[in-house]
C-alpha cells in the first residue's frame, strides 16, 4: 500500500481548500509581478529617459532572464531538498527585489535588481501551484484544483490594473510606479511566515524513501476526510518508484522522448504568444495613438477578462471528450488568431473587444498547459523535468520580450501580432501531433 495510492482515494476535504489558499496566496504576487512590467513601461522611460523599447527590456525582458535562471535552479532544488525549502527561498528572494527596485539610481541597476526578483519569482508558478497540487489532489480533481488555484491568484491583474490607474498619474512623496513594486514587495513580507504551515509533498518524500515522514502527513490528511466524509475506499494500486538522484538523461529515455520534445517546442514559443499580449498589451495600445491614462482605464478592462477566463476554465479543465491537450493546442491557436486583430484595430471599442477575448482565451491555455506539463513526468523527477521545460518558457519570455517590442516601435502592432500568430501555429500543431492525451489519468499511470 503505496503514499500515492493512499492520496488517490481521498475526496476533497478542508485539508485541501486549506493547502490550496496557502499555495495562491504566492502565486498571487507572481501574477502581480508579471504585470506590473506591462504598466510601469512608460513610466520608467520617462524616468530614466530611455526609449520604450528599451524601458521593455530592463523592466520585463530582464525579470524573465532572471526566471529562466531561477526555475532551473529551484526545480532541482525541489527534487533535491524538498518543495517545502524551495518554496519558502524563492519567495524570499522575490521580496528582496522588488522592495529595491523601486529605488535604481540608474535603469542598470534597476535591471539587475529586475533580474535577481525574477530569480524568486521565476519558479513559483511552478512549484507552489502545479507541482504541489498535482502531488497532493487525486488525479479525478487535480485539474480542479489547479484551475481554483489560479483563478483566485488571477484577481492580481485586476488589482495591479486599479492600483496603475491610481497611483502612476500621481506622485505620493515617490513616483506612482514606485509604489507598484514597493505594495508587490511588502505584500509577498506578509506571506513568507504561512509558507512554513504548507507540509511537504508525501509523494515526494515517498520518492526519497522518507516513509515515515510521509506517512504522518497521510494519516492527518486521512483523519480529516473520515471526520469529514466517513468511510474511505480501499487505496488504489499504485506502483511508486524511488529514485535519490535526478537524471537529466531519463528525459530522452524511450518513454518520455517525444513529449519532452513537444514540451520544449511548446514552452518556448508559447510564451511569444500568450506575453506578447499580457505583458505588452498597455505598449501596444500607447503605440496606437492612445494617451496614458485611456491605456489605463483600457488595460483594466481588458485585464477583467483572466480571472473570468480562469474561472470559466474550472468546469472545463478536467473534461474527458475535451481533454487537456485540446485545450492548450486548440485554443492556442485562438489566440494566436484573436490577437492578429488586437493587433489590426484602431477603435477604443475594437481594442477593448479583442484584447477582452484574448485575455478569456488566455486562461483556459494558461490553466491546462500548467496542468499538463506537470503532469507528464513521474514523480521523482518532475519538479526538475517541469522545470527544465518550464524555464524554456521563462528563456522564451527573455528571447520575445527583447525582440517584439523592437518589431512593435518599427514595424508596427499589426506587423508584431502577425508573428505571434506564426508562433501560435507552431505551438498547436506540436502539441496537437505529439502531445498525449491526460484528463483524469491517475497520475503515477499517466508518467510512469
Amino acid at each position: 500500500m503505496t503514499i500515492a495510492g493512499r492520496i488517490e482515494r481521498l475526496p476533497w476535504t478542508s485539508f485541501h481548500t486549506k493547502l490550496l489558499a496557502l499555495l495562491s496566496l504566492g502565486e498571487f504576487f507572481e501574477l502581480y509581478d508579471l504585470f506590473v512590467g506591462g504598466f510601469v513601461v512608460q513610466p520608467i522611460s520617462s524616468f530614466y529617459k530611455i526609449p520604450s523599447a528599451e524601458a521593455i527590456y530592463y523592466t520585463i525582458a530582464i525579470f524573465f532572464l532572471g526566471a529562466f535562471v531561477g526555475a532551473i535552479i529551484f526545480t532541482y532544488i525541489g527534487d533535491v531538498m524538498g518543495r517545502r525549502t524551495a518554496l519558502i527561498l524563492n519567495m524570499f528572494i522575490a521580496s528582496v527585489g522588488l522592495l529595491l527596485t523601486p529605488f535604481s539610481p540608474n535603469i542598470y541597476l534597476l535591471g539587475l535588481l529586475r533580474f535577481i526578483t525574477g530569480l524568486g519569482v521565476g519558479p513559483e508558478a511552478l512549484i507552489v501551484l502545479d507541482v504541489m497540487i498535482t502531488e497532493f489532489f487525486p488525479s479525478r480533481i487535480r485539474g480542479r484544483a489547479l484551475a481554483i488555484g489560479y483563478t483566485a491568484s488571477w484577481t492580481a491583474p485586476i488589482v495591479v490594473a486599479i492600483l496603475a490607474y491610481l497611483l502612476i498619474p500621481h506622485s505620493y512623496i515617490l513616483q506612482g510606479w514606485q509604489w507598484l513594486y514597493i505594495i508587490g514587495g511588502l505584500g509577498i513580507l506578509t506571506i513568507i511566515p504561512f509558507r512554513f504551515l504548507i507540509p511537504e509533498s508525501p509523494r515526494w518524500l515517498e520518492t526519497k524513501g522518507r516513509i515515515d515522514e510521509a506517512e504522518k502527513i497521510v494519516n492527518m490528511m486521512e483523519e480529516v476526510a473520515i471526520r469529514e466524509k466517513g468511510h474511505l475506499s480501499e487505496p488504489l494500486q499504485v506502483e511508486v518508484v524511488t529514485s535519490q538522484k535526478v537524471k537529466i538523461s531519463e528525459l530522452f529515455s524511450p518513454l518520455y522522448r517525444k513529449r519532452t520534445i513537444m514540451l520544449w517546442i511548446f514552452e518556448f514559443l508559447q510564451t511569444g504568444v500568450y506575453y506578447g499580449f499580457a505583458s505588452l498589451a498597455p505598449s501596444v495600445l500607447y503605440a496606437k495613438g492612445f494617451s496614458l491614462v485611456h491605456t489605463l482605464e483600457y488595460s483594466m478592462l481588458i485585464y477583467t477578462s483572466y480571472f473570468i477566463s480562469s474561472l470559466a476554465s474550472i468546469f472545463i479543465i478536467d473534461s474527458q471528450k475535451f481533454d487537456r491537450k485540446w485545450q492548450v493546442s486548440i485554443v492556442m491557436l485562438l489566440m494566436g488568431i484573436v490577437g492578429l486583430a488586437f493587433g489590426f484595430s484602431t477603435t477604443a471599442l475594437e481594442v477593448v473587444t479583442t484584447g477582452f477575448l484574448f485575455g478569456f482565451l488566455s486562461n483556459i491555455f494558461s490553466n491546462a498547459f500548467h496542468q499538463y506539463g506537470a503532469e507528464l513526468y513521474p514523480t521523482r523527477i518532475r519538479s526538475f523535468a517541469d522545470g527544465v521545460q518550464y524555464s524554456l518558457s521563462r528563456l522564451g519570455n527573455y528571447v520575445w520580450l527583447s525582440i517584439l517590442p523592437i518589431l512593435l516601435y518599427s514595424k508596427g502592432p499589426a506587423f508584431m501580432y502577425a508573428v505571434v500568430f506564426v508562433m501560435a501555429l507552431i505551438v498547436t500543431l506540436d502539441v496537437g501531433i505529439l502531445g498525449p492525451k491526460a484528463s483524469q489519468i491517475e497520475l503515477e499511470q499517466l508518467s510512469k
